[in-house]
């Protein structure tokens, strides 16, 4: 006859109390924050993917602000633009950012930095027949990749990567006209910068900036769209470690480069 099925000893699979600590993979928290102020227009602009994509780009995150000058046409033209040509330059070298190599050492730095600075470039042509006032832009930019973070800065917006500590651990340069390197390059091209009192410096009496998008009353030699950028790796020893970011335009931090 059938015999009857003895009862099972199961282990007790749950806890007393769940275990509420997420795990997440290649993704951020971010916010923004802007206001227009006491200007008639608010002339920047803000652009943010995460991911980039959900294809060649799911693992990577691409963050810009635009704050632009004497109008909105080149930012708001820039913002729109910038990733679309940027990714497409990356793509059209055959980078597979889903490869494995590159997935584990990143993009090469001299290969980005070469196509960064000449899609801003371009980008910056293009625009000349976009703008149809005096307006220009400068731009700060972050590619965030699954093991590094690059910084890409035109103008005088900053970044600055914080450890969990407040350490300073990275920050773009400002490009501006009193700045030694940029004097240098301006009067190479023929340029001059000048500074009254109670006022900033200015390439040609008019642009406080030396680098941006726009501008096209003055000569684009003196005052180019030409990138500067800095990889910093996400996985960093403990004290270095990057815990946020923080992108922003010249009035809401100022400061000294020896103060960070």
């Amino acid at each position: 006859m059938f015999q009857k099925k003895p009862k099972q000893k199961f282990a007790n699979i749950f806890l007393n109390n769940p275990n509420t600590r997420k795990e997440l993979d290649h993704g951020q928290s971010f916010a923004f924050g802007g206001m227009q102020g006491w200007r008639i227009s608010n002339e920047d602009f803000h652009t943010h993917l995460v991911p980039i994509d959900n294809h060649s780009w799911k693992f990577w995150s691409y963050f810009a602000i635009f704050d632009g000058h004497n109008g909105i046409d080149t930012a708001k033209n820039a913002a729109n633009l910038l990733d679309k040509y940027l990714i497409d330059a990356l793509n059209q070298t055959g980078i597979n950012s889903n490869d494995e190599s590159i997935y584990l050492s990143g993009i090469n730095k001299n290969q980005l930095n070469y196509i960064t600075k000449k899609t801003f470039l371009q980008l910056d042509e293009k625009l000349a027949n976009l703008v149809n006032d005096r307006s220009g832009s400068v731009c700060i930019t972050c590619l965030i990749g699954p093991k590094y973070i690059y910084l890409i800065n035109v103008g005088d917006s900053r970044a600055i990567i914080i450890s969990n500590d407040g350490q300073v651990l990275a920050y773009t340069k400002d490009h501006k006209p009193d700045v030694v390197q940029e004097q240098e390059r301006i009067h190479r091209a023929g340029g001059r910068i000048t500074q009254y009192e109670n006022d900033v410096a200015r390439v040609e009496d008019i642009l406080a900036v030396s680098r941006a998008f726009g501008d096209y009353l003055l000569d684009k030699r003196l005052i180019p769209a030409l990138p500067d950028i800095i990889q910093y790796p996400k996985k960093s020893l403990a004290a270095f470690y990057p815990k946020f970011l923080i992108l922003n335009i010249d009035l809401i931090i100022v400061m000294e480069f020896g103060m960070l």
